[in-house]
């Protein structure tokens, strides 16, 4: 974005130079209606008894004499200058947006079709003669060809256009600007926006706006429902769905989880502040009697080393009354119950490991509640993309939502792909494709070069990340794909495998023997690959 570098600058002098005249003149007719008013009073005998001898003193043409040189000498002076300081900025703005940018591109859309009416400078005096007139046709517009350089000129352009944007506005959910667009523009509804598609896009809208208020109880009914379609096929399923459904449970249960402990413990802040105001001289006590008191007697200082899993267990076992210390809140003990009946098949799966950590993370966190605590622990970037702004941290709900679109759009009867075409077009444009393009158009008009290579560019397109596709690996020891979390990583001997598959192989040792070589090979050795 090098070439809206000045433009800042400008448009903040402009802005400044405009704030000031706008200033000045108010403050000007501000004085000239104070003027003017005085003025009146004092030439009015009827107003009060003691303007006559003011009057007497002063004439009218005394007062009009001075109204007049206020405003040509004064007045008219100053808002001049201000005047001229505001044009010299517009000025200054015109030339430097005419240096950075070239001319207008070209229209997106044809000019409107000019009606064939015969003009008088187009008579023929040959019209009266039969020959003549027989032979002499009425002139026609000229159809566009694929040779026409204004984009969208010909119809089936135009109607492919307005069918990109119909199904755009579908899949956005905006139904209502959908119908509008359909009547006004006269399109025809597209063939893959039949009711039935329509009525599933209204779903997924739900569902999404849902979870995005965190609820996610009927995202969680459509896998389920999606998983026993899945299982009911008996293998002929598309491949990897079954694991893209299990990944999406798992991550909708960890958003469930997240989401009603952020609930409880903003409900517990409100109430814990109706306390303090309702109750102000009792607010040292109510201040020990919140989560952040010190533990009981009977606990003593945290062990620096993890319990046993038997005594872990046996503590779990035991209802939350026999435990020792204050039983915890109501929403802790609802997030752990609901997390323990659900997580638990999450953890007994041995496909992956990753997850047995991150839900364990889960379950500690709620030691170190409240927020204000857990906010210094290596827990708080759980709830931190919750709690702070989205372009501060990247979303999970956000990441969630495009994994469940994903798999909604996929199985529907008539199959579309996650993102739009207008949606994609307009991301690759925006992100400096078109800019880069129109540079490059430039340079070659104004070296008189033509570029003749078909479906190839003369430059590399920047792509935003979301946009660049490449091989995914899948690891020959445990037959998975590779994943941020599990990537790919080379050995010294040359062969590739997952990194989990590594660790398997290092049995908890510095060095591990190659599965397809004799090699032995150190586990820092090994270098992780990009595909």
């Amino acid at each position: 974005m090098a070439h809206l570098d000045p433009l800042p600058h400008e448009l903040a002098q402009l802005a400044s130079k405009q704030s000031l005249a706008l200033s000045h003149d108010l403050a000007t007719l501000d004085e000239l209606i104070a003027r003017l008013s005085r003025a009146r009073d004092r030439l009015d005998p009827h107003s009060s008894p003691d303007d006559a001898h003011s009057l007497a003193e002063s004439t009218v043409a005394d007062e009009l004499l001075q109204l007049s040189s206020y405003v040509k000498n004064t007045a008219y002076r100053d808002a001049d200058k201000a005047h001229k300081e505001w044009s010299s900025a517009v000025s200054r703005l015109g030339k430097t947006v005419d240096k950075k940018f070239s001319g207008p591109p070209a229209p997106l859309f044809p000019p409107a079709p000019v009606p064939a009416t015969p003009s008088p400078s187009t008579f023929s005096p040959f019209s009266s003669f039969p020959h003549f007139a027989a032979s002499s046709t009425t002139p026609t517009p000229v159809s566009s060809t694929p040779s026409d350089p204004t984009p969208f000129a010909s119809p089936s352009a135009h109607s492919a256009l307005n069918s990109t944007i119909a199904t755009h506005l579908a899949r956005s959910g905006s139904f209502e600007t959908l119908d509008t667009f359909l009547r006004e523009s006269g399109t025809a509804r597209p063939p893959e926006l039949s009711d039935e598609v329509v009525q599933n896009l209204k779903e997924l809208r739900e569902v999404v706006e849902d979870v995005r208020r965190g609820k996610v109880q009927r995202a969680l009914e459509w896998v389920a429902k999606a998983q026993a379609e899945e299982e009911a096929r008996e293998g002929g399923g598309v491949p990897g769905e079954a694991d893209g459904l299990e990944e999406l449970e798992y991550r909708l249960r960890k958003e469930e989880f997240v989401r009603i402990v952020l609930a409880g413990e903003a409900e517990a802040a409100t109430k814990r502040e109706a306390a303090m105001v309702g109750e102000p001289e009792h607010a040292g006590d109510a201040a020990m009697d919140t989560d952040e008191a010190p533990p009981p007697a009977g606990f003593g200082r945290r062990k620096s080393s993890v319990l046993s899993t038997t005594s872990s267990l046996s503590l779990v076992r035991q209802p939350p009354s026999a435990l020792p210390g204050p039983a915890p809140p109501t929403h802790v003990q609802h997030a752990l119950s609901n997390g323990g009946l659900h997580f638990r098949r999450f953890i007994a799966s041995s496909s992956h490991p990753s997850r047995a950590t991150e839900i364990c993370a889960l379950f500690t966190s709620t030691m170190y509640l409240p927020l204000s605590r857990l906010a210094s622990t290596p827990y708080a970037p759980i709830y931190a993309p919750y709690l702070l702004p989205p372009p501060a941290v990247p979303s999970p709900t956000e990441s969630l939502l495009a994994l469940f679109t994903s798999l909604f759009l996929a199985r529907l009867p008539h199959k579309l792909p996650r993102d739009g075409p207008l949606k994609v077009v307009t991301d690759v444009g925006g992100s400096g494709a078109l800019a880069k393009i129109m540079k490059v158009r430039a340079v070659m008009k104004e070296k008189k070069t033509e570029w003749s290579a078909v479906g190839e560019l003369p430059v590399e397109i920047p792509l935003p990340l979301s946009y660049r596709f490449h091989s995914i690996f899948s690891c020959p020891v445990s037959k998975e794909q590779s994943t941020p979390q599990n990537p790919p990583m080379l050995l010294p001997c040359g062969h590739v495998i997952a990194r989990e598959s590594l660790v398997r192989l290092a049995r908890g040792t510095p060095t591990l023997k190659c599965p397809y070589c004799p090699v032995v090979s150190h586990f820092n050795s090994c270098v992780r690959v990009y595909f």
